[in-house]
């Protein structure tokens, strides 16, 4: 069932590498009442959790969004983005402390192969970054030896949500072909849109605005415009029809494993036949494209897409029923855990 998600085997630590950032207030740690380093502030069934620990990890969220994502925040916004990323390392830290006291409940113990499993798919996951597995370890934004027991934990947290969610997960051969029919529905309305919009461009529509209004092409900012193409350029389906059309002329609405087009030659240059001095020049045309992209129906991405999203309500409804259990404590924020 690997196929259809992933924690990456490393659920607490890749959320290191996944915060934006929104609006909060609170003080900064430039502020004269910054808590002392052992200040706890917040407590889950009695493990603390201390300001040294949680500025850690929260500034370590921050500046790995600075460098690595590239994030970019107003001088007059640090102090709000310092505070969401407080408030993530202290939800973080609550998601943490639930799911290793159960995993300890249900004596949970990793062994080599999920160590194996859990480094590859923690590679697979740095791929984006064009990082090793070491890079993520010695890059972090925590020291080494911090990082190698969030991964640690992290591939715990996997194995619990493994056997308690991922799998007793089910799903009936109805909801997939109910969903297949859902999405060729959606598929035919997209192709009942293009066929209402060539009509209108037939009457006289200008063909670049519509293309810049509603293409979901790269072209689309461009009025559609693809340039000079000449034949091999294209898919078959486009390059038959574009090279059939007259000047000015616009394609019937044509289907691709993209999706569905519109295609609008502007101009023609015929072909040179090759002289003693010179090659031959072959024929081109100039064209304007518009496309609207058609929902994948396959039977697997479909699959995969709805045990997915009952992956993430069953690790919700998981997380819920440990967290009513606890008693969960935050000094730092009033009614952050209510």
């Amino acid at each position: 069932m690997r196929s259809f998600m992933s924690l990456s085997a490393v659920t607490l630590t890749l959320s290191l590498f996944c915060c934006g950032c929104g609006k909060q207030s609170g003080k900064t740690p430039s502020e004269p009442d910054t808590p002392a380093p052992g200040y706890v502030v917040a407590m889950v069934n009695g493990t603390p959790l201390t300001w040294a620990e949680m500025e850690q990890r929260a500034m370590g969220f921050l500046k790995d969004d600075i460098e690595t994502n590239h994030l970019i925040i107003p001088t007059n916004r640090i102090g709000e983005a310092k505070e969401h990323f407080r408030r993530k390392s202290i939800n973080a830290f609550v998601f943490k402390a639930l799911m290793m006291d159960e995993a300890a409940k249900q004596k949970i113990v990793l062994n080599n192969v999920d160590r194996n499993e859990g480094l590859k798919a923690l590679a697979r996951t740095l791929q984006s970054r064009n990082w090793t597995t070491n890079d993520f370890f010695l890059k972090g934004p925590m020291d080494e030896a911090t990082m190698r027991r969030e991964f640690e934990d992290g591939l715990v947290i996997d194995k619990l949500l493994k056997l308690n969610v991922r799998n007793r997960l089910k799903i009936s051969d109805q909801e997939i072909a109910d969903a297949v029919a859902m999405l060729q529905a959606t598929n035919e309305l997209k192709r009942a849109k293009l066929e209402t919009v060539r009509k209108q461009l037939t009457e006289g529509g200008n063909f670049a605005d519509v293309a810049r209004s509603l293409s979901e092409c790269p072209s689309a900012g461009k009025g559609g415009d693809l340039g000079e193409i000449t034949r091999g350029k294209l898919l078959k389906p486009l390059e038959d029809a574009a090279f059939a059309l007259k000047v000015n002329e616009i394609s019937p609405v044509i289907q691709t494993r993209f999706g569905f087009h519109l295609i609008k030659v502007t101009s023609r240059t015929p072909r040179t036949e090759a002289t003693g001095s010179s090659p031959e020049v072959p024929e081109t045309i100039r064209i304007s494209h518009i496309l609207l992209k058609n929902v994948d129906t396959s039977r697997k991405r479909i699959t995969d897409a709805i045990l997915k999203a009952k992956f993430n309500a069953g690790v919700e409804a998981f997380f819920k029923d440990l967290r009513n259990k606890a008693k969960i404590q935050c000094f730092l924020y009033e009614n952050m855990f209510p």
